[in-house]
C-alpha cells in the first residue's frame, strides 16, 4: 500500500504518539507500506511555525524532517508543477483549507491513500480519495 501522512499525522508522530491508531501504527511498521511525506505539509508547518502557531517543543520543521528520515523509511514527495496547475480541477465543496487540499490533490495523482484522522478530508472519498485511520 501506498501512503500520504496528513501534516497533523506527521505532528502526533513525532509529539503526540498515543494519537496515532492501532491500525495506523501497524500500517507504518509494516514492511509493506510505502509512507510518503509531502513537501506541502513541510511547507504548513514551517509557515505555522514561523508565525508562532505551532509549538514544536525545541525543534524546527528542519529538525522534524531529519528525525524523520533518520528513523523512518519514508519518501519525501515534491509539489509536482503539474499538480499546481491541475489543482483548480479539486472542488472547494468540503474544505476551504489550501494545505489539505493540495495534500488530497497530490493523493489523488499520485493514487496514494491518505492517512489522516481529518473528518472533512474523508468527505472527499466521492472523488475517489481513500482515506485510512
Amino acid at each position: 500500500m501506498r501512503c500520504l501522512l496528513d501534516t497533523h499525522v506527521i505532528l502526533w508522530i513525532a509529539f503526540h504518539e498515543n494519537k496515532i491508531s492501532s491500525r495506523v501504527r501497524k500500517l507504518l511498521l509494516s514492511n509493506d507500506a510505502e509512507i510518503f511525506l509531502s513537501a506541502v505539509s513541510f511547507w504548513e508547518i514551517s509557515i505555522k511555525f514561523q508565525m508562532g502557531k505551532l509549538d514544536l517543543k525545541h525543534h524546527t520543521p528542519e529538525t522534524i524532517l531529519t528525525g524523520f528520515n533518520q528513523y523512518f523509511d519514508f519518501q519525501n514527495l515534491d509539489l509536482k508543477i503539474n499538480d499546481a496547475a491541475s489543482f483548480f480541477q479539486l472542488k472547494q465543496t468540503h474544505h476551504k483549507d489550501p494545505f489539505d487540499r493540495m495534500l488530497i490533490w497530490q493523493a489523488l495523482q499520485d493514487d496514494l491513500t491518505l492517512i489522516s484522522d481529518d473528518e472533512i478530508i474523508k468527505r472527499y472519498s466521492d472523488t475517489g480519495l481513500k482515506v485510512i485511520w
